[in-house]
């Protein structure tokens, strides 16, 4: 490889992490907004509300309660997503969105990767999740459905 095609490589690598950052930054604030919004009625007891107001906004803006101890399962979580195929920007944004909504989790951090030896489908992985639906675990199945029901 030349030092050229190395330099926008590494360029090119650069811009996905920016993007995945900057997606992950966007959902966080989205996120943000909605606990803000839910709080809701300010009428009520004004000093309670700005109480509750202040503790919402340090939880999450440093990830923890400081009167409730921190528990492993809240902390945020890396995800890497494994492609057949690179994914577009909202195909990203589509599976994040879902992963979040499905797990309960925050992410800390989003990692895509291509991988053609899966064929075809997707990966998810995290600390504390995995899932995969893809062309190579569907022949690894069959694969071990053969190798026990099939005598040579």
């Amino acid at each position: 490889m030349t030092e050229k095609q190395s330099r926008a490589e590494n360029t090119r690598g650069e811009r996905v992490k920016t993007h995945e950052d900057t997606l992950l930054k966007k959902i966080q604030q989205e996120k943000m907004r909605e606990s803000l919004d839910s709080l809701g009625n300010k009428d009520d007891n004004r000093e309670h509300y700005e109480d509750m107001l202040l503790e919402k906004l340090m939880t999450n803006l440093t990830g923890s309660e400081s009167s409730i101890a921190y528990q492993p399962s809240d902390r945020p979580e890396m995800l890497m997503i494994t492609s057949a195929v690179e994914l577009t920007d909202d195909e990203k944004e589509a599976i994040v969105r879902k992963f979040m909504e499905k797990t309960n989790k925050t992410l800390r951090r989003i990692t895509t990767v291509v991988d053609s030896n899966l064929i075809t489908g997707i990966r998810l992985q995290s600390e504390s999740f995995y899932y995969e639906v893809s062309g190579q675990k569907t022949l690894r199945e069959l694969r071990r459905h053969l190798d026990r029901n099939w005598r040579y």
